[in-house]
């Protein structure tokens, strides 16, 4: 028979901030160095032009996680067409 553990697990602890506005993204823009940080980019379309909301600087590993997490919530999972391969024979 298993033991049962008797160590309790502390839940994880979300701190949201309630003063933060959302904005509207119409665009995605990601950039990956060669030390595989990912600089990401949020554009909004304007009728005087597009605008940025906002930058974020993560690691491959993260983004992988984020970009899972998304195609999971709207259950869409694109298919990676070898026409649009980019630099992958280097």
């Amino acid at each position: 028979m298993a033991k049962k553990s008797t160590e309790t697990h502390k839940p994880i602890e979300i701190r949201l901030k309630s003063d933060l506005s959302p904005i509207w993204v119409d665009n995605i823009n990601i950039g990956m160095r060669e030390d595989n940080i990912s600089f990401i980019r949020f554009l909004t379309n304007l009728p005087e032009g597009m605008v940025e909301q906002t930058q974020i600087m993560t690691s491959k590993e993260h983004l992988k996680k984020f970009i899972d997490a998304l195609c999971s919530s709207v259950n869409y999972y694109p298919i990676k067409k070898e026409n649009t391969v980019k630099n992958e024979k280097k």
